[in-house]
């Protein structure tokens, strides 16, 4: 699976691009505020639907767009070679009147949703703020969890889709009964529940067999990493498994981190998170949202039983991450029988020769890897004698 050509409209620096990208190893190179990342941040965007860099669609729209016309926009298309042939994904995000955003996606010329963009094009993305995965706030983590599965797996990205459009009802629905000081309509606050919890119950699911799964890949990559000294476990804390109850962000130094997986089926999980939101309710109306499901889910990163996101150093903390990001590749392979496109924005800069050369070991097995630089001699002689260069200045690239 490779990114066979790129064309940007009004993205980010970008005015105009059109770009023929070859297999194997691409480099590009530049210096800061260029433009490098915005080329990984498109990729990784026409992949997943979701931007990794900006909090809303409408901070990737060119700064100027507006003098093209009343109604600026940015235009993303990419060709795409796959096992089964070539095929085209694009995106629109644009601004229409009173500033609303709208964005429209296809997939060889045909209209979609955003779920259904699963599968199509297949990323993993390294970033140097990666480290923040392990220390920061759980959102990170289920995004982290999110923009993985739903590259895999389209029911989990129909669920998504569906678990965030009934949260976002439902909390209306909450905030308006506390602002109101009433009750909600139980009526439909009980539509909206049947809806967010299969929905829920799906998500839940999928993220724990992922975390099982990345934890198998990632435990031998890691104790190569660390010399054989160190023990990686990554732990999923769903919100509502009565298994596993929700834990508390204070770790103790020596907790025990084998946590098995659950073991409820389906419908025990479905009646699970039933009879919590029901436990939760005087307590969802005093607050006006909901406080059940897994969009309050956590997943944590171990080291022989110590939590490396309250314990651990920095070194630490970026060895699990690249552990876990080097079984994520292998992962993807494991669930689709292809090796996702490889992108690395300045991933190298920190990495001591060991981990660098584990990290390049991957590169050289995908059918395309494309890595940002400020410093190209810092890659080496070997490995720019292999690469395509592209260079970078004020959104034009040679």
């Amino acid at each position: 699976m490779r990114v066979r050509y790129l064309s940007l409209t009004n993205f980010r620096l970008y005015a105009r691009l059109e770009l023929d990208l070859p297999p194997g190893l691409i480099v590009v190179e530049g210096d800061n505020a260029q433009g490098k990342t915005s080329l990984l941040e498109a990729i990784y965007l026409l992949a997943t639907a979701r931007s990794p860099h900006a909090a809303a669609d409408r901070q990737v729209i060119r700064w100027g767009a507006e003098a093209d016309g009343p109604f600026p926009f940015a235009l993303l298309r990419a060709e795409l070679r796959r096992h089964d042939g070539l095929h085209t994904i694009e995106l629109l995000i644009q601004r229409g009147e009173g500033k609303r955003l709208r964005k429209q996606i296809r997939v060889n010329r045909n209209p979609c949703h955003a779920s259904d963009l699963a599968g199509w094009l297949r990323v993993v993305l390294f970033t140097p703020s990666d480290v923040e995965l392990v220390s920061g706030p759980p959102a990170l983590r289920r995004e982290f969890l999110d923009a993985a599965l739903v590259q895999v797996s389209r029911e989990y990205a129909h669920a998504l889709e569906q678990y965030q459009q009934t949260l976002a009802q439902r909390n209306a629905l909450l905030r308006r009964a506390m602002e109101q000081g009433r009750p909600p309509d139980t009526d439909t606050l009980a539509v909206l529940d049947e809806q967010l919890i299969p929905a829920g119950v799906t998500i839940a699911l999928h993220r724990q067999s992922a975390i099982a799964e990345l934890n198998q890949l990632a435990m031998p990559i890691h104790r190569e990493l660390s010399d054989g000294q160190e023990m990686l476990r990554l732990i999923y804390h769903p919100n509502f498994d009565p298994a596993h109850p929700p834990v508390e962000r204070a770790y103790q130094l020596g907790l025990d981190e084998s946590i098995a997986p659950s073991t409820l089926s389906r419908s025990e999980l479905t009646e699970a998170f039933r009879q919590a939101l029901r436990q939760r309710r005087r307590e969802e109306l005093l607050q006006g949202m909901t406080l059940v499901g897994p969009h309050r889910d956590d997943a944590r990163f171990m080291n022989d039983g110590m939590d490396l996101g309250e314990f651990g150093s920095r070194g630490q903390r970026r060895t699990a991450v690249l552990a876990t990001k080097l079984a994520q590749i292998e992962w993807v392979k494991m669930q689709t029988g292809e090796m996702p496109v490889l992108l690395l924005d300045e991933a190298l800069a920190e990495l001591d020769l060991r981990r660098r050369r584990s990290l390049l070991s991957y590169v050289a097995r995908c059918e395309q890897a494309i890595i940002t630089t400020t410093d190209i001699h810092s890659l080496g002689e070997e490995l720019r004698q292999q690469a395509t260069v592209l260079h970078v200045r004020e959104g034009v690239v040679w």
